[in-house]
């Protein structure tokens, strides 16, 4: 075997794995009816996080060469 085949395969294992053993065999739980405006509240402040650190990022870019 080569090495770049016993890399990739590694890196497969080591990807694979843990992803197989964190999930359940049976789920047996529900969802309460806040959770959902948990994650929209979430992922709205990801995005929002994230365009302010961007133009961050951006002004201090244009910011050099003026």
């Amino acid at each position: 075997m080569t090495k770049n085949y016993m890399r990739k395969l590694t890196f497969t294992l080591l990807l694979v794995v843990p992803l197989l053993l964190a999930t359940p065999s049976q789920a047996s739980a529900y969802a309460d009816p806040g959770s959902g405006a948990f994650i929209y509240q979430a992922a709205y402040a990801a995005f929002l996080g994230g365009t302010y650190y961007l133009r961050r990022i951006l002004d201090r870019i244009w910011g050099k060469r003026k």
